[in-house]
């Protein structure tokens, strides 16, 4: 029998404008709507939904938003991060589900709505032919992330219309990354902050440094607001080789997810790396972890942005990040963080202080 495990939830600060994905059909009398998901298809759905959370993008924001109650489970590697359980104590119940899911279980389970990655396998269209409302939260956009920004936090409201709290923290969320957005492109705008190669290496899956985000993705967007040459956005396929990296030589090298760590040993360790101008003007960040990556589309997508803008322009930006880290910790999560924990979070680690790779 599968391994049930509950996770806890992230979600974004906030934001605002409005997603272009609106609702087709909101009949307040009907007991479903109609949307379309971000490939442009029109998906029928039951409100208030039970729901399968496959997407990574998707568990976190709908904790955030007061969704865990209508939680059935989630991928699994969201599991991976320890802070899931700390923030979230009834992690243990959520079903672990994976791409390959038969269509059997999600009926089974009750499932009435299944949040998938893309058409993973076809993963969508075979569980729509069985009768299963599937919407796609893809991780790129076409040809930018910026029309989706704001994609979850609007679909929470359409889904959910009855739940009371949700339409709240999904606009306080938007308004949040919207100012952030808006402070931190104005004042490189104004300060005419020259621009740097950067290279984001996405620690997961054991792939070390050929693992990234292309073009297309939020961490491309949210790279191109801080001002840099997000030199990801020229591949074609999320796994450069070795070769291409040390050929494109990045200024500036960032490190995400859990794997982080194993990725700065492998840099400052491994000789193959040692003329790579970011390794030699030790311009190697990491980036915060909280209930998700904070460069995942959530809560900590603000934190994520002011914390870059600060290791990126110092002499610049002087962000609070403790103190924005305890405060979304608490309107989001309920979680009252203590000084030891947010420092874990910002140096990458787990609860427990140590590394989670």
């Amino acid at each position: 029998m599968k391994k049930t495990f509950a996770i806890a939830a992230v979600l974004i600060l906030a934001m605002a404008g409005a997603s272009v994905f609106l609702i087709q059909n909101h009949d307040k009398e009907s007991d479903t709507v109609v949307v379309k998901d971000m490939l442009g298809d029109s998906v029928e759905v039951k409100k208030n939904p039970r729901v399968a959370c496959v997407s990574r993008n998707s568990y976190d924001p709908l904790v955030s938003f007061g969704l865990r109650d209508y939680i059935d489970g989630t991928y699994e590697t969201t599991l991976e991060n320890k802070w899931v359980y700390e923030m979230e104590p009834t992690a243990s119940k959520l079903f672990v589900y994976d791409y390959s899911e038969s269509p059997e279980t999600y009926i089974e389970r009750g499932v009435d709505l299944v949040l998938a990655p893309e058409h993973h396998n076809n993963m969508a269209s075979n569980l729509r032919e069985h009768g299963i409302a599937t919407i796609v939260l893809w991780p790129y956009g076409n040809p930018t992330y910026e029309p989706y920004l704001y994609f979850i936090a609007d679909l929470a409201k359409q889904l959910w219309p009855d739940v009371e709290g949700v339409a709240e923290k999904a606009d306080a969320w938007k308004k949040d990354l919207s100012d952030t957005l808006d402070l931190i492109s104005s004042t490189i705008k104004e300060k005419g902050l020259t621009s740097k190669t950067l290279y984001y290496a996405r620690g997961e899956k054991n792939r070390l440094l050929s693992y990234t985000d292309i073009g297309g993705s939020f961490v491309d967007f949210a790279f191109t607001t801080l001002g840099v040459n997000y030199l990801s956005s020229k591949y074609e396929y999320n796994k450069p080789s070795t070769e291409q990296l040390l050929a494109d030589d990045p200024k500036v090298i960032v490190l995400g997810s859990y794997q982080q760590h194993a990725l700065e040993k492998e840099l400052r360790t491994n000789s193959i790396w040692e003329n790579v101008t970011a390794v030699k003007n030790d311009e190697i960040y990491r980036i915060p972890i909280g209930f998700s990556p904070m460069e995942y589309t959530s809560a900590f997508a603000p934190v994520f942005l002011c914390d870059m803008a600060n290791k990126l322009y110092p002499e610049v930006f002087h962000f609070d990040i403790p103190a924005m880290i305890k405060d979304v910790c608490h309107r989001y999560y309920g979680y009252d963080a203590t000084d030891e924990k947010v420092q874990y979070m910002i140096d990458g680690l787990g609860p427990d202080g140590k590394a989670m790779s």
